[in-house]
């Protein structure tokens, strides 16, 4: 064995040779300090650079890889920052709008949070985050900033249900606040309501106003409710149906009020 690898370099000895010398002469070229080699030293790293070309390119796509990723995270963080904000400033907005009610209104009310709408076959509602620990009971109005919502049915000691206006079996008397004429408004379809039986003679304007009539234990007078959006004949063709367009969208209320009362001022 070993004398077949004395025999192999002696075969090779003259390559192995030159192999030797010139690995010597890059040492000797790579170590000179004279200006000249090192300019031939400049010259072979211009040469031989090409060699490290694929490491450098591996290392920059890495690092492109890891910083598309950090900018990933940091546009999703972003991204639930600014609806978090955005979300913020619209319930700012809205706890505005219900301060100013507040303030405004004549009405003892107690604000509410909607934690749940319940709708089946036949019973459309709103649960709240109030109850009889805070002055409420049956039968009182609920309201929001834009209109009448429903009344109060079941209390507990800190939850209430409310029955809605889409409720098929909810019924309001109300007041077309121009024409002055009275009727009951019932929840139509489609997010509309209507009042039935309207004499032909009467003149009611798409637009007009309607209101609560006062005629109720439960609502007081003056209560906004919505508009007209059209008048049409009834199926025997003796009275007028006025379609309602409620001014509250059930869907997306998220704050209620419920009447105690009115408030009394006293004489000065």
């Amino acid at each position: 064995m070993l004398k077949k690898f004395f025999g192999l370099i002696f075969d090779f000895y003259e390559y192995l040779l030159l192999f030797i010398l010139v690995a010597l002469s890059f040492t000797v070229l790579l170590m000179n300090e004279v200006p000249q080699v090192r300019a031939i030293q400049g010259d072979i790293a211009d040469i031989f650079s090409f060699i490290h070309y694929p490491n450098m390119w591996i290392n920059q796509l890495s690092n492109l890889v890891e910083e598309n990723q950090r900018l990933k995270e940091d546009n999703l963080r972003l991204s639930l920052l600014n609806a978090e904000l955005k979300e913020s400033y619209i319930e700012n907005q809205r706890l505005r709008s219900m301060l100013n009610f507040v303030d405004s209104t004549h009405f003892d009310i107690v604000p509410a949070r909607v934690m749940n709408r319940g709708t089946t076959p036949v019973f459309n509602s709103i649960l709240i985050d109030v109850g009889s620990s805070h002055g409420i009971g049956p039968n009182m109005a609920v309201i929001s900033t834009e209109g009448v919502i429903g009344k109060t049915v079941s209390v507990g000691s800190s939850t209430t249900l409310a029955q809605i206006f889409t409720d098929v079996n909810f019924r309001i008397s109300v007041k077309f606040q121009t024409s002055r004429v009275l009727g009951i408004m019932q929840w139509h379809f489609e997010g509309l309501a209507e009042v039935r039986e309207i004499p032909k003679t009467v003149i009611i304007h798409p637009g007009e106003k309607v209101i609560t009539s006062g005629f109720s234990d439960i609502y007081p007078a003056g209560l906004l409710i919505g508009e007209v959006l059209d008048l049409e004949p009834s199926g025997d063709g003796l009275y007028q149906v006025a379609v309602i367009q409620p001014y509250v969208d059930i869907n997306s209320i998220e704050e209620v009020f419920v009447i105690i009362s009115r408030k009394c001022y006293k004489k000065l």
